[in-house]
């Protein structure tokens, strides 16, 4: 999805974009009103310019959590003209990022061949352990590691995941 927002001078913009960091933000593009006698100055406080084009403007906003800026100001025949502000804020993903698959299929077909935890969140996985319906310790990792089901019957295993100050418990089926 593309936005478009005109950002009009000489108004002073008191608006504000606010995203959320749970998916990438795609390129933005804005832009203000044109004037063939107008030079365009524009300047963002993060993010990466990707095009620059005298009234358009198309940025990558970058995920981390902030508030970050964008000023547009012109000269028109050598002389100061209007500036511009206009506020984006990206906010921290308010849920948890991971996905815990329900099942797998370790029979060799190659699909589902491995049980492996997906999501943003799964580089700060710090500890994984599976258990077997009678709590016995099938197998066990430091970090997101894909288990093969390896040596275990067909049945509901349990998974734990540990984060930096979280915790999850989820059943597993392990379908051949």
């Amino acid at each position: 999805m593309k936005w478009l927002v005109y950002i009009l001078l000489p108004l002073q913009l008191l608006a504000q974009e606010t995203y959320d960091n749970c998916l990438d933000i795609p390129p933005q593009t804005y832009k203000v009103s044109y004037d063939t006698d107008k030079q365009y100055y524009w300047w963002v406080s993060a993010g990466d310019i990707l095009t620059s084009n005298n009234n358009t403007l198309v940025v990558q906003w970058p995920d981390s959590v902030g508030i970050y800026t964008i000023s547009v100001s012109t000269t028109r025949f050598g002389c100061v003209g209007d500036t511009s502000y206009y506020d984006i804020e990206i906010k921290d993903c308010n849920i948890i990022q991971l996905f815990f698959p329900t099942s797998f299929s370790p029979n060799g077909d190659g699909y589902n061949e491995v049980y492996k935890i997906k999501g943003r969140l799964t580089d700060k996985i710090q500890y994984m352990c599976i258990y077997n319906r009678w709590g016995e310790r099938v197998f066990e990792a430091d970090g997101n590691k894909p288990w093969d089901g390896d040596n275990c019957q067909i049945g509901v295993y349990t998974v734990k995941v540990f984060l930096s100050n979280s915790g999850f418990v989820k059943p597993i089926t392990l379908v051949r």
